[in-house]
């Protein structure tokens, strides 16, 4: 089994580029739907959330409230390193379950924060998607029926192309044209099957 990071920043076309693997055969492990599923009301990992950032975070109902969480998260480094070392080890718990319960030969985790983090341990390698600012802005907006102020806040909450760049094996670059990324992630496919990264 070939277990593999799949990241990039905020936008850029990571979740696309694991769909497309998917079609291809490969067992891609979503770390957006799990935090989803970790913060369930009364979850010790919304308990967690609600004593670092406080009550705030909540809807009337006790559910987590992702629009405000993000806002007070994304509005400076040191909270969003809260952010992600809280959430962390329960992915971390998820990923590791479904690792051991896939048959799978090829194993993609997709994620924003993989590097650096207690999942990055677990890829052979990282693979990086990539796109320009103005292009992340748009999928952004569009995404999150945001502003363009919100969208600018959160990709500068983020590493920047450099930081995905020296840490990783391979590079996607995702600037709009869609044959042109199919292409790119078929050649990706095929070297992670022959494992040839030249």
């Amino acid at each position: 089994m070939v277990v593999f990071g799949i990241t990039g920043g905020s936008g850029s076309g990571k979740t696309s580029v694991s769909k497309m693997l998917e079609k291809l055969g490969v067992h891609i492990i979503d770390t957006d739907v799990i935090a989803h599923e970790i913060v369930e009301p009364n979850s010790d990992c919304l308990n967690e959330l609600v004593d670092y950032f406080g009550d705030s975070i909540l809807n009337d109902d006790k559910t987590l409230n992702r629009k405000k969480l993000a806002s007070i998260a994304f509005s400076d480094k040191q909270k969003t390193e809260a952010l992600s070392n809280i959430t962390h080890k329960y992915i971390k718990a998820e990923v590791v379950k479904d690792i051991n319960t896939t048959d799978a030969e090829l194993v993609g985790i997709d994620g924003a924060v993989i590097i650096g983090s207690n999942v990055e341990p677990l890829c052979e390698f990282i693979v990086s998607v990539i796109a320009d600012k103005q292009s992340r802005i748009t999928r952004i907006k569009t995404r999150d029926n945001i502003t363009d102020e919100q969208a600018i806040q959160r990709i500068n909450a983020q590493n920047d192309d450099e930081f995905y760049k020296e840490n990783s094996m391979y590079i996607i670059y995702n600037n709009g044209d869609i044959a042109q990324l199919e292409s790119d992630v078929v050649v990706l496919f095929n070297k992670i099957k022959g494992n040839s990264f030249e």
